[in-house]
């Protein structure tokens, strides 16, 4: 027996054993309610896929047109300022001359593909990505409380998260999944493939994305105190989900496995955080070691990962710290699903970006948070049976270097000096949400562009280039297009509005305006027809031994595309909040939400930038932007007859 190591452990009704490095437990409950292995016969998930059209390669005109409009807010006195009479002749002359050459190359390299911009963007705009992917590219959801008995219950709410997400997986596999569909319009559904059973991994200069075959790694990666284990989240034999009862099994044992030892000395995790040619060097380093590789492998190949924290967040910023960086020790930041339930029960999500934008993740945390909201004890069954179930769970061991150990202390230190230099402030207006916005008669999304923009100047005095994303996904494998929300109508409108001279009336107009300009961006961007993508595009048509027209190497190219407030609209009722990181030193971070009756927009920026911006005074201007506009737009809004 010694050779086995043999000894028992007591949880709840459980009695596991473990044997050796495999722990295997045997299940005493009986669960009420069996899972159906996947349907041979696949569903309609990709019913649509060869419906959809091809992303267009605009033409050189129209974006051009488009990029001119675009950058007339920046020049002091708009499109009759000299200097930008002098560069609209340079982009005159760019469509006549080099411009034209690169558009034909595109047109050509176009031909045959379904998407162009897709292998390009994928490696230059994320794999390509030098810094740590967390906190700067990585995006997190943060999932509302359930009062129920589940809800208030670490393990219970971790084992039904795992068992809806396992349920949603296998959706997939089996492409049960129903398509996206918005007003009629499906969506492309090809991102959902690289949700489970994918990771990033490092590699010096452009980090590679590996997927694995989902049948053959059955199992996902529990994170607890540090330390990762291998946990079959499926019966081996019949290729089906294990009951909730013994996924709770297999956690609750995960857990008190990793605190029955103290917490360890060389965290793993903690290098994942690390700049992405540094990880690739330490990534190298580790898998000399026969064990490590294994580890890694397994880390890569898994379904998804869980982390089960110690940690008792409360307040919006404790909570949406925990699921944007937490400690950098019960984590591992390349995968594109890792899940998190802290000890009093709050629960969240982060996600790898550089295969999928949030959208099919937002559809899988909307729907499992809900299912889990609906569920109750006797979910997990009754113990009128006994199916001697085997769970299966294994540590995976690291073995670590010299090299890798003064590695590992000084990622912890970068870590924290790393996430120490970002500010996060949660601005949750209620009084105001998706229902009184429409009353204003405009669209909810381009009232809080409109909003961002007036709180902005506000704040400011000026006017900053704003990225909002547009999704592409009517097009086939389309991702996003870059909406400029700043528009030559946003610059007169906040000019007004903040002018005490102008009426109402005026104040009222110059926003419609602004906000219809809005709108219309974001409709031809969402078709494929912004100018950025494209722009991207051309550039990548230059050959290596050509020089660069004067028309992308002026100032305001890239100052035009510098986004010094980066924004996007996620919104769910089953969610408190979302958010990332800024994308540039002195910019801002603005993830929001339009609920029914409530706004809410997470605000990030770097600490002791070099314009002095803080998330406390943004969330200020932001309070009087919107109440100044509710008070305004309230009084040309439409009045409700009363019963």
């Amino acid at each position: 027996m010694a050779l086995f190591q043999q000894f028992t452990t007591k949880v709840g009704q459980y009695q596991l054993t473990n044997i050796g490095k495999m722990t295997v437990g045997t299940r005493f409950i009986h669960s009420s309610s069996s899972i159906a292995a996947p349907a041979k016969k696949k569903g309609d998930m990709y019913k649509y896929q060869d419906e959809l059209p091809p992303l267009p390669v605009p033409s050189l005109k129209q974006t051009l047109e488009t990029y001119k409009k675009s950058i007339i807010p920046y020049y002091p006195k708009g499109e009759k300022d000299p200097h930008f009479l002098k560069y609209g002749k340079v982009i005159d002359d760019f469509a006549k001359t080099q411009g034209a050459k690169l558009q034909e190359r595109l047109e050509k390299y176009a031909v045959g593909k379904r998407n162009w911009l897709s292998d390009f963007w994928d490696n230059l705009a994320y794999l390509e990505y030098r810094d740590p992917v967390c906190p700067f590219v990585s995006y997190f959801y943060a999932h509302k409380d359930i009062n129920t008995v589940i809800g208030k219950d670490q393990l219970l709410k971790a084992a039904c998260l795992t068992s809806e997400t396992l349920k949603f997986m296998e959706s997939i596999e089996n492409e049960s999944l129903e398509p996206d569909v918005l007003k009629g319009t499906p969506f492309c559904m090809e991102s959902f493939k690289w949700m489970f059973n994918n990771a990033r991994i490092p590699n010096q200069t452009r980090d590679l994305s590996l997927k694995f075959e989902p049948k053959e790694n059955r199992f996902m990666i529990v994170v607890s105190n540090g330390y990762f284990y291998k946990f079959y989240h499926h019966n081996l034999e019949t290729d089906t989900i294990l009951p909730l009862n013994d996924i709770y099994a297999g956690l609750a044992s995960i857990q008190q496995a990793s605190h029955n030892q103290p917490a360890p000395k060389n965290p793993i995790g903690i290098l994942s955080s690390s700049h992405r040619d540094k990880w690739a060097e330490n990534y190298q380093e580790l898998i000399k070691n026969p064990i490590n590789k294994l580890s890694l492998h397994d880390l890569a190949s898994s379904s998804f990962v869980l982390c089960l924290d110690d940690t008792f967040p409360t307040t919006f910023e404790e909570r949406f710290r925990t699921m944007w960086h937490g400690n950098g020790i019960n984590r591992w930041y390349d995968k594109p699903v890792e899940l998190f339930v802290t000890r009093n029960a709050v629960s969240g999500f982060l996600g790898e970006h550089s295969k999928m934008d949030g959208s099919p993740t937002a559809r899988m945390n909307d729907h499992i948070v809900n299912q889990v909201s609906k569920m109750t004890l006797e979910d997990f069954g009754s113990a009128d049976e006994s199916l001697n179930t085997p769970i299966l769970f294994e540590h995976l061991k690291f073995e670590v270097n010299a090299k890798i150990e003064k590695e590992i202390s000084q990622e912890l230190v970068t870590f924290e000096n790393t996430v120490d230099s970002l500010d996060i402030k949660v601005w949750h207006h209620f009084g105001l949400g998706k229902k009184q916005i429409k009353q204003f008669k405009v669209s909810p999304d381009a009232f809080m562009q409109m909003m961002f923009q007036l709180a902005y100047y506000k704040y400011t005095g000026t006017l900053r280039p704003t990225y909002e994303p547009a999704s592409t996904k009517r097009c086939f494998n389309g991702r996003t297009e870059t909406c400029r929300s700043v528009s030559p109508e946003s610059l007169k409108f906040v000019k007004l509005w903040e002018n005490p001279a102008v009426s109402r009336e005026e104040r009222i107009a110059a926003f419609r305006d602004a906000a219809k300009a809005h709108i219309e961006y974001v409709g031809k961007a969402s078709m494929g027809y912004g100018c950025d993508r494209h722009l991207f595009g051309l550039g990548q048509m230059l050959q290596p031994d050509e020089t660069q027209h004067e028309f992308f190497t002026d100032p305001i190219k890239n100052y035009s595309s510098h986004w010094y407030v980066s924004t996007s609209n996620l919104s769910s009722d089953q969610f408190i909040g979302w958010g990332w990181s800024p994308v540039v030193p002195e910019g801002f971070g603005l993830a929001y939400m339009i609920n029914s009756d409530f706004v809410h927009v997470n605000v990030t920026v770097f600490k002791n930038n070099q314009m002095g911006l803080t998330a406390d005074s943004l969330a200020y201007f932001l309070t009087l932007a919107a109440n100044e506009l509710k008070e305004v737009l309230s009084l040309d809004a439409p009045v409700k007859a009363k019963l």
